[in-house]
């Protein structure tokens, strides 16, 4: 059920002009009747049947998953690409590699984002033998001088010379290069938001496009996973770590929120894996793993591709099979489980940064989909949903040491055990040990006093107005139904968790608030600016 915050919006979708009326009929009986959600079983199984009947899926025989759904607002049609990867899928040494691949992967092919192929390869095949030998170079550098030694004048001399030369073949190589081909396409056919991001559990490509123009999407995205060529690796590694320095380094909440899942999860726990990668090892990932690190996991087997909008099923059906379904199968790779006993008890841990004072309470909790996800989403939106949110009231509007609040249910995914995080933003010179305090007394109540019928009634209404009142695009379509089908199997889950929301009391809120918000299931993260000198400090 976390998915009905914030990504679950899917009623919006306009299947057609009878189905949006039902949805104004449905909305205006919610907020005006003090009844069950779905009381009127008969308009959410209409919902429910025009979904399936606007929604087909197939699998090929290489295991790839398509999902289309048709709706005829405009002849235009969203595609989304996703990969059963993520930061979760790496182990330390190589942590960032997902993303990295993720930037990669807009380089170009064999065919496109090159001038000349067959000119521009041995210049790659000289870049991937110098940038690995200066890659070893650089680490032994790094090993000596851990040890408190002084790195010989012939290693940094051989450094120097190498640079130097390898700096000189990558403006050779540059040449041969043509920078966003596969955009410069994209927008000469009307294609716009081409884009992709990486989180902890999966890797998502997305592009809108006219209706007519779906077979250029397949033929440059299937080059893309047929003929991917990472050039220009040294510098868009540089790049990312660049990145890196700037959301995670020199942000407070960057570093802060790293701490937190250190202390949260268990050693080697999946979701200790920062989605961006560590600084000390961002600087030499190694193309050779990062290529392999593609084949293992870019595989048909672990993807799904969603095409919304205004589509004819068996021309896309057509079209896709005939560019993707000669992808190869990868050897099938899993994620690695963790013991989850043993790793229990609060957990505290602090850091010192120039930022805005901030402080994360979370809870460890089962992963999705779970009996008590439901009740979540509905703790999520009585804490902290608008500035009707409690912990919104008490610590923003009442105490005033508070600028923000936030609840991440699910956080930092959903593939395995996660975290129910409350994220707060203090004012300046707030007593943190207060906050602390507030926020448990708010989750201390939540056991003690059972919310009433009315006020449970008000929160399923804002969650599902929520729901009514998302944006109706094909691209939040597309990109909430490839994340079902690609992590649960079936996009179908999605409408499960309305009925599981519509099933919970005030009594399941009590339960699981004694259940998971214990001292032994809870770690606190807090961020506090550097103490200022006083006066005369110092003498």
């Amino acid at each position: 059920m976390r998915f009905i915050k914030p990504i679950l919006r899917l009623f919006t979708a306009r299947l057609n002009i009878k189905s949006r009326n039902v949805l104004m009929i449905f909305g205006i009986c919610v907020c005006l009747s003090n009844v069950s959600l779905y009381a009127d079983a008969a308009i959410f199984s209409g919902l429910k049947k025009s979904l399936e009947e606007k929604t087909r899926t197939f699998r090929m025989d290489n295991g790839l998953r398509v999902l289309m759904m048709k709706r005829e607002d405009s002849p235009t049609i969203a595609v989304y690409t996703k990969f059963l990867v993520g930061s979760a899928d790496e182990t330390p040494e190589i942590a960032g590699t997902a993303h990295l691949l993720e930037h990669m992967l807009f380089k170009g092919t064999k065919n496109i984002g090159t001038a000349n192929y067959e000119k521009e390869k041995p210049y790659l095949e000289q870049i991937a033998v110098w940038g690995k030998r200066l890659d070893s170079l650089r680490i032994r550098e790094l090993e000596i001088k851990s040890k408190g030694e002084e790195p010989s004048p012939e290693l940094k001399n051989q450094i120097e010379v190498l640079k130097r030369r390898f700096s000189v073949l990558l403006e050779l190589h540059h040449k041969f290069v043509i920078s966003n081909e596969d955009n410069y396409i994209y927008s000469r056919n009307g294609g716009v938001g081409f884009n992709a991001y990486t989180s902890n559990d999966v890797t998502n490509y997305q592009i809108l496009l006219p209706a007519n123009r779906l077979e250029i999407w397949a033929k440059l995205e299937s080059d893309r996973l047929k003929n991917p060529i990472l050039r220009e690796y040294y510098t868009e590694r540089e790049v990312v770590l660049e990145e890196r320095r700037m959301r995670v380094e020199n942000r407070g909440m960057g570093i802060l929120r790293e701490k937190y899942m250190d202390a949260a999860f268990p050693e080697g726990h999946p979701y200790r894996m920062p989605v961006i990668g560590y600084e000390k090892n961002l600087g030499f990932l190694d193309l050779e793993k990062t290529e392999t690190f593609f084949k293992n996991y870019y595989d048909p087997q672990r993807m799904v591709i969603a095409v919304v909008g205004s589509l004819d099923f068996e021309r896309t059906e057509k079209i896709l099979r005939n560019y993707f379904g000669d992808l190869k199968k990868g050897n099938p790779q899993t994620l690695k489980k963790v013991a989850e006993a043993g790793w229990s008890g609060p957990k505290f841990v602090s850091v010192v940064h120039p930022s805005t004072p901030s402080k994360i309470v979370g809870f460890n909790k089962p992963a999705f989909p779970h009996p008590d996800d439901a009740v979540f989403s509905v703790i999520d939106t009585l804490l902290a949903e608008g500035e009707s949110g409690r912990l919104f009231k008490k610590l923003v509007l009442e105490e005033q040491i508070a600028q923000g609040v936030y609840c991440w249910n699910g956080d930092p995914g959903d593939r395995l055990s996660n975290l129910f995080s409350i994220y707060i933003t203090n004012n300046q010179n707030a007593d943190q040990k207060k906050v602390e305090n507030l926020v448990q007394e708010e989750l201390d109540r939540l056991k003690t006093e059972l919310i009433t019928s009315e006020e449970l009634f008000k929160i399923k209404n804002q969650i599902l107005g929520g729901y009514l009142r998302a944006l109706d695009d094909n691209g939040k379509l597309a990109d909430v139904l490839s994340l079902y089908q690609l992590l649960y199997g079936d996009w179908k889950e999605l409408l499960k968790g309305y009925e599981e929301l519509d099933t919970v009391t005030p009594e399941d809120v009590r339960r699981v608030a004694r259940k998971y918000f214990v001292p032994e299931n809870r770690t606190i993260a807090e961020l506090n600016p550097p103490a200022k000198e006083t006066k005369g400090s110092g003498n």
